[in-house]
């Protein structure tokens, strides 16, 4: 169902490895790969497969929140000085949340049963 994961994957990636961030966009950024990858595996796992129609909608609804991050994470990136840094940095929080919920909502329309871990709360 998710099959262009690599682009986004890498972005996650790149963030997770990126020394400008904090402990709150990691737990965010585990947040999504592990929503994600539950919903990928269940809608790998179902038998009939996914409809074409439901995968058209997931891929309306979560697309322009992962240009979202990703968008945010290059402002993160191209920020001139720690200030304005870390104004993105919130940013970037605001849109891994935003695909977050989304993904796991999508999830539970698809019968779905995610458990999201929440690994950013400690840090809020």
């Amino acid at each position: 169902m998710l099959d262009g994961e690599e682009h986004w994957n890498a972005v996650l990636a790149e963030i997770l490895l990126s020394r400008r961030i904090g402990a709150l966009h990691a737990k965010l950024v585990g947040d999504l790969i592990s929503v994600t990858a539950q919903l990928d595996l269940a809608a790998r796992s179902r038998r009939p497969v996914v409809a074409l129609d439901k995968i058209i909608e997931y891929e309306e609804q979560i697309g322009p929140l992962e240009g979202a991050y990703q968008a945010a994470w290059q402002t993160v990136q191209a920020a001139p000085d720690g200030a304005r840094r870390a104004a993105e940095l919130d940013r970037l929080a605001a849109t891994l949340t935003a695909a977050i919920e989304a993904v796991a909502d999508f999830a539970r329309q698809q019968g779905v049963e995610v458990e999201l871990h929440r690994f950013g709360d400690s840090a809020r």
